[in-house]
């Protein structure tokens, strides 16, 4: 199947929009060259939901809406959406030795009308099929079956594909399981093994036809309640299977939906995290109030200091060294500190004189030395009074003595520490100021995005994904279980058919059918195995020749195989394992990927088309053209929509083998990019006959530093 042309009427940016291909052999190639958010991906869309309809717009088409966006959504208008293909089939016929070619020419139209609101309701689409001759056109019965039968849905991926989407069959944000499945599916559905699957399930009906025959000659008998028991087990299988199959479908949609999902978060959180960043500037406001609150005890501890003690010791320094000398001086000689009053009391107290005689009252002794030394303490009460207070004086001064002793100043020690201590806060004071100011200047400038929103609809696809997980776990579990039975059972009822006359005939059915089963599964296994084979050695072929010349991974790429597992791997030095994700740069990724799709195309045989939005982003130089090259030699068409970006380096291959070449156009861009008003108000694609060495008025752009210099 090759594509011919193409026509849309209202589909998002396309509103009246033609496109044709060029199905020349020798030169293959049509380049679609547009600049970003000039409809490159919506074509793409546009193509996929003219042959397939809503499954394969994004999302299964939920909430995609079709009309372009500009358009007043006051108007409740019932618009049509019309995308036609117009391709052309080709098939072959042995007559006698002769191979004999037939081109079948067909054009395909799919309609849809939706409602110009909010909702973007949208009726179911239809779609019509003919043939074209050179009488005109004839409707054709079915058209899905054809377009199935040419470009089957599972290879919908294969076909039409970006960039970045063909980076799914190796990228490391999905499971293992999911990125198997995708190879899977992709492999066997281009080498035809939907036949034989097929075939299998009308064997499997024909050996539980057998089970009903035995079923029928074992009435009231054991044969017939094993057979009964045999056929609820095996719809109970088939129950199993079906559901396997639907939780493995089920794990790997969720686990895109959040592998989608992680990406919106990652691209919105390069921009910022405005969630993070509100937390951030309340993190950043409680700093600073912390540091006003250090700042303001810093400043009164400055300014204590000149009310200070330290600052009056240092002033007096000199008078207290005099004053010190005299104190010491009296404490050296014994006259302070006066103890001899406290001493005479403490005596009194005791009753006992120092000399050991009585003190007590009542008696002629006692009382006459209690009579001395009351007059004793009267007498030296005066002179006690002085002492006291210079030993008051003396003990009081002892601290002010070790400060004012020394030569160094206390007070001047403690105004560096606390000076310096409240310039260190006014420091980080000031730095929270301007990090609180570029807190608030990021979050004014972030798009109004929802990362909450994004975390809370991932982590339900997450935990559907793993719900699905652990039922297909639960699944496979009761099949394992399940098939041991059926063994048992059909072992059992084979036993019972041969004592019943009828039982040979019905055993020589079963034979026949586990021996057309083992062929069945054999030849699957085979042509798995060795098509396996082929679009392994093929893939390593391509993908080594692209980035043959690479200085950064050529060094370090061996080969790439995929596995019986399929599973797509790449080696280096010693034949290490190398991540296709982790350990290979942007350009060797999209280079593998296409390497693997050109393989399987190539492989099978089949004649399609791919077409591919910006293959060559991320790449430069030789594996740039080289990509470009065999991505040519390898296409029955190649349909490629690329950037000025993408194009340069490569103006000579595309000389070369470029059949068709046009540029589009989105009126939008200026004054921006597009350097001339292309007096267009409506927001939509134009086309002009522009190539790739060539602009006009309508597609001319600004160069890369005056696109920059405007931002």
């Amino acid at each position: 199947m090759k594509l011919l042309r193409a026509e849309f009427q209202n589909f998002r940016l396309l509103r009246d929009l033609e496109l044709d291909f060029s199905c020349d052999p020798n030169r293959k190639l049509t380049v679609i060259r547009a600049a970003n958010e000039s409809g490159k991906t919506t074509v793409l869309h546009g193509l996929q939901w003219a042959l397939y309809g809503d499954s394969a717009l994004p999302d299964k088409g939920n909430g995609f809406r079709l009309h372009p966006i500009d358009w007043d959504v006051s108007d409740g208008r019932r618009v049509p959406i019309t995308a036609t293909v117009e391709f052309e089939v080709t098939s072959h016929r042995q007559a006698g030795k002769e191979l004999r070619e037939t081109r079948r020419r067909y054009r395909l139209v799919r309609s849809a009308f939706e409602d110009v609101d909010s909702a973007a309701r949208r009726s179911a689409s239809t779609v019509k099929l003919f043939a074209l001759n050179d009488s005109g056109a004839t409707p054709v019965n079915a058209p899905e079956s054809l377009i199935n039968d040419e470009l089957p849905p599972e290879l919908r991926d294969v076909f039409f594909t970006d960039g970045d989407r063909a980076l799914s069959f190796i990228e490391a944000d999905v499971a293992l399981s999911t990125k198997r499945g995708r190879v899977q599916r992709a492999i066997r559905s281009l080498l035809g093994l939907g036949v034989i699957d097929d075939a299998i399930r009308h064997v499997n009906k024909a050996a539980a036809e057998v089970n009903r025959k035995a079923k029928r000659i074992g009435a009231d008998s054991e044969l017939k309640e094993v057979a009964s028991r045999l056929e609820i087990q095996e719809r109970q299988r088939e129950k199993l299977e079906l559901d396997l199959e639907d939780a493995k479908q089920q794990f790997a949609s969720f686990d895109e939906k959040v592998n989608v999902v992680d990406r919106k978060i990652e691209a919105t959180l390069q921009k910022g995290d405005r969630e993070k960043l509100a937390t951030d500037l309340e993190r950043a406001q409680k700093e600073i109030g912390r540091l006003n609150k250090q700042l303001s005890v810093a400043n009164k501890e400055h300014s204590g200091l000149f009310r200070s003690q330290s600052i009056a010791t240092d002033l007096l320094a000199p008078m207290f060294t005099a004053a010190f000398g005299k104190l010491e001086e009296l404490h050296d000689q014994g006259k302070i500190p006066s103890t001899t009053i406290p001493v005479l009391h403490d005596r009194l107290d005791a009753e006992v004189c120092i000399c050991g005689e009585t003190l007590k009252p009542g008696q002629p002794e006692g009382d006459t030395r209690r009579a001395h030394i009351q007059k004793l303490i009267k007498d030296n009460q005066r002179a006690d009074e002085i002492r006291e207070v210079i030993t008051d004086l003396y003990y009081s001064a002892k601290p002010l003595q070790g400060e004012g002793s020394g030569t160094s100043s206390i007070w001047l020690e403690e105004y560096a520490s606390v000076v310096e201590r409240r310039d260190d806060i006014q420091e980080l004071r000031d730095e929270a100021g301007r990090k609180l100011r570029a807190l608030e200047n990021q979050l004014d400038s972030l798009p109004d995005t929802d990362i909450q929103g994004l975390r809370a609809t991932r982590n339900q696809y997450k935990s559907q994904r793993d719900n699905y997980l652990t039922k297909q776990s639960t699944i496979e579990t009761q099949l394992a279980s399940l098939k041991r039975d059926i063994e048992d059972l059909e072992a059992k009822r084979d036993r019972l058919l041969k004592e019943q006359k009828r039982g040979t005939r019905i055993l020589a059915e079963r034979d026949v059918i586990q021996d057309v089963m083992k062929v069945l599964r054999s030849a699957y296994e085979r042509i798995t195995n060795e098509e396996l084979g082929k679009v392994s050695e093929l893939m390593n072929h391509i993908f080594l020749e692209k980035i043959g010349a690479d200085p950064e991974q050529g060094a370090i790429i061996r080969r790439a195989e995929i596995s019986q597992e399929f599973d797509i791997i790449v080696y280096g030095p010693r034949d290490r394992t190398l991540n296709p994700d982790r350990d290979l740069n942007g350009a060797s990724r999209r280079a593998l990927t296409l390497a693997f799709i050109l393989a399987l195309t190539k492989v099978s045989q089949v004649e399609a088309p791919n077409v591919i939005d910006t293959p060559l982003g991320m790449t430069s130089g030789f594996v740039k053209r080289s990509i470009l090259r065999t991505a040519v030699r390898e296409s029955a068409q190649l349909i490629l929509f690329l950037t000025q970006d993408e194009i340069a380096g490569c103006e000579e291959i595309i000389d070369k083998v470029g059949g068709k070449i046009f540029t589009l156009t989105n009126p939008a861009l200026y004054p921006k990019i597009l350097v001339n008003d292309p007096g267009v108000a409506d927001r939509k694609v134009l086309r002009c006959e522009c190539n790739h060495r060539e602009d006009c008025r309508l597609c001319q752009l600004h160069s890369d530093a005056q696109v920059e210099l405007a931002s």
